[in-house]
């Protein structure tokens, strides 16, 4: 079996459209919650979001060409431009028939779709863009084109666990010698009138609009839901033998994955998928709950997920979960639905980099049912060599992702 490894990475996110403005964010504790000011927002129970910080499209599109594209397209092109950079990927260097484009989106097509219907219903217009715009594989296809890589690709759409298995299918695919290089991760952005007005009749989000940038509390007993947010992490995937072969740097290493299912309801969770992916992606890389340096929380603020995912890990790691680092990142970044385990890979492979875990912003109360070390004081810098991320999603789909730094075989 191949060795898997990432040698790029781009991001566009709530607390800045490059890695390290993003990164520096998360450690500050800084928020990307700000208020959604737009008029059509003004008359829903939720008027606050986690929006992008610092993005400007002239920087990648022609105004044809943004005007062709939904948000979620122009961020994936956007951090698959930085993610080809930093591994190098040139024609003369790389088959570009062998480059696979497989990229998670969940919600950014209805976002896309929804000024299109308003203006069908209400005024009787259409536009022959609206399909190709709003598709939910719009944005691997656009990266495809963009970047002319020729290679299988495809949209995974699982929600919120929809880039954690667009990064293990890479995996798998690498690992097992059918693909030698992917550009994988997620892109998505659920921020028009209907999309967020059904997500408030869900009552699913968070209502404090008169603090944005605290309104998301992961873990913490007050509470009170998630808070929506957009952006992309993408990255470039590719065998040790590839990297090597090209004397390319290697960022970090993904070491497992693995997925199970709740089959139980569609949007209250349990514990046992949860822990059945975490428990396989653990025995796929070959490592015990002790040998994980943090976990990377899927941790949406919810009074369910949140306390569901606690009695997960404690199922999945016994005494040691109160040993090891319990971290949610959404308090900044928001639930960027199907880009939101992307991003926490980013996370991820920073933190081995830097030797540093980023803290769990926002936490104010002690529930009794979420008493992990959820990293609240700040930063801790400390060794780190393995990170276990989860993401779960509506519907029941667990993923789990172990990524590690990269050691090379001795001899």
């Amino acid at each position: 079996m191949e060795r898997v490894v990432i040698t790029g990475m781009g991001v566009a996110s709530p607390l800045g459209c490059t890695v390290q403005t993003f990164w520096e964010g998360l450690l500050a504790g800084r928020s990307g919650v700000v208020p959604v000011t737009e008029a059509e927002f003004g008359a829903l129970r939720t008027r606050i979001g986690a929006r992008l910080a610092g993005y400007d499209e002239r920087q990648y599109f022609d105004a044809k060409e943004a005007r062709r594209m939904s948000r979620s397209s122009q961020m994936a092109v956007a951090a698959t431009t930085q993610a080809v950079a930093q591994a190098g990927l040139t024609p003369q260097q790389i088959d570009y028939q062998e480059v696979g484009v497989i990229i998670a989106s969940s919600i950014g097509g209805f976002a896309a779709s929804d000024g299109f219907f308003k203006a069908f219903y209400v005024k009787g217009t259409s536009n022959p863009l609206i399909i190709p715009i709003s598709m939910n594989s719009a944005p691997s296809s656009n990266v495809s084109i963009r970047f002319g890589f020729q290679g299988p690709m495809l949209t995974v759409d699982a929600a919120c666990a929809s880039s954690a298995h667009a990064i293990g299918y890479c995996y798998n695919l690498i690992r097992a010698g059918q693909l030698d290089m992917a550009v994988t991760g997620g892109s998505d952005c659920p921020f028009a009138p209907g999309v967020v007005a059904a997500w408030c009749a869900l009552r699913a989000l968070s209502e404090r609009n008169d603090e944005p940038e605290t309104a998301c509390r992961p873990f913490s007993a007050d509470r009170d839901g998630l808070v929506l947010g957009e952006g992309a992490a993408i990255f470039v995937m590719e065998s040790e033998t590839s990297a090597q072969r090209r004397g390319q740097p290697i960022l970090a290493e993904v070491l497992g994955y693995a997925a199970a299912s709740d089959s139980y309801h569609l949007t209250q969770p349990v514990p046992d998928g949860p822990a059945r992916a975490m428990r396989r992606a653990l025995t796929n890389a070959g490592v015990t709950p002790e040998q994980i340096d943090w976990i990377n929380a899927h941790g949406t603020a919810t009074i369910w997920n949140d306390k569901t995912e606690t009695a997960a890990i404690k199922m999945v790691a016994g005494d040691h979960a109160y040993q090891v680092p319990v971290v949610s990142l959404k308090a900044g970044l928001g639930h960027a639905i199907a880009a939101s385990a992307a991003l926490q890979t980013a996370a991820a492979i920073l933190s081995i980099r830097d030797q540093t875990v980023p803290p769990t912003s926002n936490y104010r109360v002690r529930d009794p049912e979420c008493d992990l070390d959820y990293v609240t004081e700040g930063p801790r810098r400390q060794a780190i060599s393995r990170v276990l991320g989860n993401s779960f999603a509506f519907g029941g789909s667990n993923a789990a992702l172990v990524i590690a730094r990269y050691e090379p075989r001795e001899g």
